[in-house]
Formats: C-alpha cells, sequence, structure tokens
C-alpha cells in the first residue's frame, strides 16, 4: 500500500483538505452540506457529488440549500464523517494514489475545542473516523474508492499558521479567533505551547449571524426571508423583495454584523482572555465577511492571508513531523 498524508478540516460551511505530490501542495474544497437521497434523477452540477455509502446515498455540496448545514456542534455525526471521506477520496483521486493500491492514509483532522480538551470525547471521535484501520469502500460520482485509514491525528481548531509558520511564533505569545460557521474559537499560544485556560468556543459563528439577519429582515420586511435570500443579501449588500431593493435592509444587515463582532469580543473578554501584550490573530472563513467590522473595533488584528486553509496548513505540518517520526 501507498501512504499518503492528507490533512482536513471540515467545518460546517465547507469541507477543506490538503496533502502534497512531489512536495507541492494540492488543495480541495467543497460545502459541507449532505443530504440523503433515492433515486437522483437530475445533472450533478460542479462541486456536487453523489455518494454511495453501507447501502445509502447521499448528495453533498452546492446543489443543495443553505438549510442543510449542519446546527450541531458535535463533528460525530454520519454528515460530517462522510465529508472526511469524501474529502480523501478528492485527494486520492487528484493524487492518483490508487494506482498503487489499497491508499494507507495518515490524516489530520480538526476538531472541536470542547471535545479536544475531552480525552475520552476525542478518542470516541478517533475511533469513528478510523473505523478500526479497516478498508473503508465508498462510491462518488458512480466512481469506487478504497482505502485505509491507518493513523489519526486529532488537533484543535484556532490553531491558525502557528505550526506551519512556527519561526514567527517561536517567541510570540499570539491569541487566535476562528470564525467559523457554527462557533467561534479562541486558543492563546505562548511560544508554540497552546494555554489551556484560553481554549473557550462560543456559538457565535457565521450561520448563526445568518439565521439572526435573516430573522431580522423576516420582521421588518413581513414576508419569509430564508437562508438563501440571506446568502444572497451578504453578498450583494441588499435584500431584493419581489425585484424591489429594500434600501433598509444595508442598514440592518451591517447594525447586526457590527452586534455580533462585538459579541465576539465580549466573549473572550467574559473567559478571562486577555488582550493585553499580545497578537490578534483572526482565521477561519468567517472572517471573510467581518475584517472590516473588525478592524473598526480592533485596528491592531492581523488577518491570515488563507483564513479558510490556514488551519489545514498548520495541521498537515504537524502531522509530517508525527509521520517522519514513525519511520
Amino acid at each position: 500500500m501507498k501512504d499518503i498524508l492528507i490533512s482536513i478540516d471540515t467545518g460546517k460551511h465547507s469541507t477543506k483538505a490538503i496533502a502534497k505530490v512531489n512536495g507541492v501542495i494540492v488543495k480541495d474544497i467543497f460545502r459541507t452540506k449532505v443530504q440523503s437521497i433515492s433515486n437522483l434523477g437530475v445533472e450533478l452540477t460542479n462541486n456536487s457529488y453523489t455518494i454511495e455509502f453501507e447501502g445509502k446515498s447521499y448528495l453533498i455540496g452546492d446543489m443543495l440549500s443553505e438549510d442543510k448545514c449542519d446546527y450541531n456542534i458535535s463533528k460525530s455525526s454520519t454528515n460530517h464523517i462522510l465529508c472526511i471521506y469524501l474529502a480523501i477520496c478528492k485527494i486520492i483521486d487528484k493524487t492518483g494514489a490508487m494506482s498503487f493500491g489499497v491508499p494507507n492514509v495518515y490524516l489530520s483532522v480538526n476538531t472541536p475545542i470542547n471535545i479536544y480538551k475531552n480525552n475520552a470525547l476525542k478518542e470516541e471521535y478517533i475511533k469513528l473516523i478510523q473505523r478500526k484501520g479497516e478498508v473503508i469502500p465508498m462510491k462518488v460520482n458512480g466512481r469506487s474508492f478504497v482505502f485505509k485509514i491507518s493513523f489519526i491525528l486529532s488537533l484543535p481548531e484556532a490553531t491558525a499558521s502557528i505550526y506551519s509558520n512556527i519561526s514567527n511564533f517561536r517567541e510570540k505569545k499570539a491569541t487566535i479567533i476562528d470564525c467559523g460557521s457554527l462557533n467561534t474559537s479562541y486558543c492563546t499560544f505562548n511560544s508554540l505551547v497552546p494555554l489551556l485556560e484560553s481554549m473557550v468556543i462560543a456559538n457565535s459563528g457565521i450561520n448563526v449571524l445568518r439565521s439572526t439577519i435573516a430573522e431580522r429582515l423576516t420582521t421588518f420586511c413581513g414576508t419569509l426571508v430564508s437562508n438563501d435570500d440571506t446568502e444572497e443579501t451578504l453578498k450583494n449588500g441588499y435584500l431584493y423583495v419581489d425585484g424591489a431593493k429594500v434600501v433598509e435592509s444595508k442598514t440592518i444587515v451591517e447594525s447586526l454584523i457590527r452586534e455580533h463582532v462585538l459579541e465576539i469580543f465580549n466573549y473572550a473578554k467574559s473567559r478571562g482572555i486577555s488582550f493585553n501584550n499580545t497578537t490578534v490573530i483572526f482565521t477561519g472563513g468567517g472572517t471573510i465577511l467581518l475584517k472590516k467590522y473588525i478592524f473598526e473595533i480592533y485596528p491592531n488584528a492581523i488577518f491570515e492571508e488563507d483564513p479558510q486553509y490556514a488551519n489545514v496548513l498548520s495541521y498537515f505540518s504537524v502531522l509530517e513531523i508525527k509521520y517522519n517520526g514513525k519511520k
């Protein structure tokens, strides 16, 4: 079997995965939206995938509504396991790993901070993914894939580029704020060492913000505003109802985003996280939307250049070190 190192960050919004081929990073990303299906007859669009696993069929990706996002804080769900396995299959496909036989996967994967700090829950999560190291078969868009997961490294969210850019943080204190879809995770590192008391999680992700905006706009406009409508409003700046621009919607949305950002900072302070003598770094896909408003409250904030992939790149750096240590 051919060993292949894969790092995966499966979030409520998107699943990100990376591997290396001849020293070059290979990336992949798709939406973490999952629905059970039967006899699907429509043509698949780009970034949508049919999965056959353990006698059941699923659709994953862009074709599904925002309502198919998972609002459960746990990652130990069928939906997230399927997305991890789909990410593995996509990387196997991109790297041609199956040409050497059944790929032997060494995996590093994101773990919510509340689970990461609980050893029993973390081990349960690892066992659920690894399936006793047995061969895992599945079909993706009609193509058969098989792989084994020989090793899993569980790593916390809110890691950012700490371990993919070690030289920059070796002598530095840095507070990471990871703005995800469901949660915001916090962790302070002092000379690369995570401080346990700073590892906290808040229910203030972008999906929560989206739902708040949808509810407020529904009340204001007197018509149902769905999560899909809100997603478009966040992209375009305005809500359109029956083709007419709701001018006030821009002010409403911006006000709610500012409240959301203030809540992110206040929650950290309420949990004893200090912003003194530390570099504050924002990461996670949510920072793309919040960046302007974060600067209004904290002008000295630093943002990862590639916020969606910052965590998973660090995971891969740690995985490489662990793998080379085992050889």
